[in-house]
């Protein structure tokens, strides 16, 4: 169950929920567009064992999935009078982010189709790694992450 605790969010700790949907993205392929109001607002595509460039690691790519969350409209995810302080938002995203490794999961979040953040396994962070302290967290493209940051202010 997801909670509201030390002022953000955050997964417990054997949460069946969260499990089964970790195991429901380990196991699923394809792709999946929403529409609103005759428009497009998101497109979910998932991969499995899905190779990266430039990648030349040994190790066993099995049970590797790839998410690509592409937020066709952000500003329809926007969330209004949010009262979450960056700090608590940074916090909870380490959180999932470090789920999601521990998971052998990868979710890049793309606006209008342009890599802003990568989470989980495959995340490579350089200069983020400051900000967020964890491996798991990966800004693709600062000017896109700000871009993606203001889409959802801006609601």
């Amino acid at each position: 169950m997801i909670l509201f605790g030390k002022k953000h969010l955050h997964v417990s700790k054997g949460d069946q929920v969260v499990d089964d949907l970790f195991k429901i993205l380990n196991s699923a392929t394809g792709s999946l567009k929403l529409e609103v109001a005759g428009e497009p607002a998101l497109k979910v595509e998932i991969n499995r064992n899905d190779k990266v460039k430039g990648n030349n690691d040994d190790e066993d790519d099995n049970d590797r999935t790839v998410v690509k969350l592409d937020l066709l409209e952000p500003t329809f995810f926007s969330v209004p009078d949010d009262q979450t302080s960056i700090f608590d938002k940074l916090r909870t995203a380490t959180e999932f982010a470090q789920k999601l490794t521990d998971n052998g999961i990868t979710f890049s979040l793309l606006r209008k189709g342009k890599e802003a953040v990568t989470l989980g396994e495959r995340a490579r962070p350089s200069f983020s790694k400051i900000i967020t302290k964890s491996d798991d967290i990966q800004v693709n493209s600062l000017k896109e992450s700000a871009k993606l940051k203001n889409d959802f202010d801006d609601a």
